[in-house]
């Protein structure tokens, strides 16, 4: 009798992101007898901020987030999977990235990751309040303003402003307003670092008050039980949420406000599958990875199963779009437009670092100028 072979991987901890790679490794399972993928969890915030240099060791395939790959590489944490695939299994992927999401995943040359799931800040709106209150979605961020003047009493906008949320604003706002090279030489450009940090003060004053404490499962969650939040302009969309039965009340989502001076939408999110660099099965695990970011299983049982696909073929799906309530449909142009953050090693580091220190900032009302100062000291003691 053949022994089983385990392969073991690390998601995290919403359905999103572990639903669909246990749909997924079910079936994996049906088509290589005797391989079976147990998968663990990680919180959002692990996700988001915890070095993989300790996960490398217990899993052979990590869910991982772009901004890694530059200390992936330098530290070979990750396989290389460029000489691992063939030519036309990578141009496919290529030719069906959401956006830059398989771009994100390349670093030197190599490719670290194949894109399972995208993402980035999008509008999230409960469309049967705005309705009956004769609200517009507004599609310029300088509209925001305007719009929450005519928002009745009773009402609010809500931003998802936790320290790891307030950087993906911070970092979307700037790009919108400074372009893709607002940082450049490891200096985050101060004029529209400064302008951005004073706008997102002025947008405090109209906000709930527990924006600065919220990510945007809280919103979301928030806005599916209660008729209070009607609108929230940069959160990272989540499908389940469009889904029929998923929560109490279903949420709208659309692209999010602009600027028009600069053809930048906000910040990539989305999730990459890797493959350890001390796996002892990494065949397996990489044919693991290429089954699930392909777009058969990405249109199909990957969305069925509550997953946010990374593959076109699953966005522009009318079946999937007529399961999430057009989500994807109204999303992508933000897909297209997105903003992706520097890959280079010690970036993970700053980013944890710099998002905390905005987040004081902002609590204790520090001036602008000063915390940019201090974000590019701290760019520059890191890298």
């Amino acid at each position: 009798m053949s022994q089983t072979i385990t392969l073991k991987g690390i998601a995290w901890d919403h359905p999103r992101g572990y639903e669909p790679l246990r749909a997924t490794s079910k079936a994996f399972a049906e088509l290589y007898q005797g391989v079976s993928i147990k998968w663990n969890i990680r919180s959002l915030k692990e996700f988001g901020d915890m070095p993989i240099e300790s996960l490398i060791e217990t899993y052979d395939l990590i869910t991982i987030d772009h901004p890694y790959m530059g200390e992936a590489d330098a530290n070979k944490l990750l396989l290389p999977l460029e000489d691992m695939l063939t030519k036309s299994e990578i141009g496919n992927l290529k030719r069906q990235s959401v956006g830059p999401s398989f771009e994100s995943y390349h670093y030197k040359g190599h490719l670290y990751a194949l894109p399972i799931d995208a993402a980035a800040l999008f509008a999230a709106s409960r469309n049967d309040l705005m309705s009956a209150l004769n609200l517009e979605l507004p599609h310029m961020r300088s509209a925001l303003f305007d719009f929450y003047k005519k928002i009745p009493c009773g009402f609010k906008v809500a931003w998802p402003l936790c320290s790891t949320d307030l950087w993906c604003t911070f970092m979307s706002l700037c790009a919108q307003d400074g372009g893709r090279n607002f940082i450049e030489d490891f200096n985050v450009d101060e004029r529209i670092g400064i302008e951005v940090l004073n706008e997102l003060k002025r947008h405090l004053n109209y906000l709930h008050s527990d924006s600065l404490n919220w990510n945007p499962i809280q919103i979301l969650n928030h806005m599916a039980t209660n008729d209070e939040i009607i609108y929230s302009p940069y959160l990272f969309g989540y499908t389940n949420y469009s889904r029929e039965g998923f929560a109490k009340k279903n949420i709208n989502f659309s692209n999010s406000p602009t600027n028009p001076k600069n053809n930048i939408s906000t910040i990539l999110g989305g999730v990459g599958l890797a493959v350890s660099a001390k796996s002892k099965h990494a065949d397996l695990a990489l044919a693991y990875a290429g089954y699930v970011a392909k777009g058969e299983t990405q249109e199909g049982i990957y969305t069925e199963n509550g997953g946010q696909p990374g593959n076109l073929l699953a966005w522009q799906s009318a079946v999937n779009n007529g399961l999430c309530n057009n989500f994807f449909n109204n999303t992508l142009k933000t897909m297209e437009m997105a903003y992706v953050r520097p890959q280079h090693p010690g970036w993970n580091k700053f980013q944890e670092k710099g998002a905390a220190m905005l987040h004081r900032g902002l609590l204790k009302n520090i001036s602008s100028t000063s915390l940019v100062k201090g974000l590019n000291q701290l760019y520059r003691s890191i890298v």
